[in-house]
């Protein structure tokens, strides 16, 4: 049948191409754990791009006064709010934690049409890259995307993930924000 086909549309038809799609050995879970205590804060200052870690989001979100405008009132303009996440894998029986850095981010310009762009990693992408910037995350695919959104919203809503874990399995695999401090390895170096 395959011969009669090729010989009634010509010998121009090319076969086709067959690729291997290589299946990774450890499968995600789907299980995603925000370490709100990773937040990151990047702004624009007159000296240069200011990174400020750990940085404790509540000062800003309780009380009476909208948390985004005191934002804007303290970094400016332009800011990203990121937080890093880890993800269990499985391979058999075996289960692995996978960390994510900036797995979920709050980006804020008050120049764009919408101003706030909420970024979600997706739990099943290959998302452990080292120095991905924020800029390349939201061209990924496999990122969520949600606009106009607020920063307490975008904090509730990492809270509600959390809710969902197991907190005994975070407590098992010894999880804390401890484990994305970039100080870590020259501080275990000089050990």
């Amino acid at each position: 049948m395959k011969k009669l086909m090729l010989k009634l549309l010509g010998t121009q038809v090319a076969k086709p191409i067959t690729r291997n799609i290589v299946e990774p050995i450890w499968q995600s879970t789907g299980e995603v754990f925000y370490l709100l205590n990773t937040l990151q804060l990047k702004y624009e200052s007159r000296y240069g791009t200011v990174f400020v870690e750990s940085f404790n989001i509540n000062a800003f979100i309780h009380g009476g006064t909208d948390p985004l405008q005191k934002l804007v009132r303290e970094f400016g303009e332009e800011f990203t709010v990121s937080v890093c996440a880890v993800a269990w894998e499985r391979c058999g029986n075996q289960t692995r934690v996978k960390a994510i850095d900036n797995a979920a981010i709050f980006r804020f310009n008050q120049a764009l049409d919408s101003p706030t762009q909420v970024l979600f990693q997706h739990q099943f992408c290959l998302a452990d890259e080292v120095n991905r910037s924020d800029v390349n995350i939201s061209r990924s695919v496999g990122v969520f995307k949600y606009y106009n959104i607020q920063i307490n919203e975008f904090i509730n809503q990492l809270k509600e993930a959390n809710k969902r874990i197991n907190h005994d399995r975070i407590k098992r695999h010894g999880i804390t924000g401890e484990n994305f401090n970039k100080d870590i390895f020259g501080r275990l170096s000089m050990a």
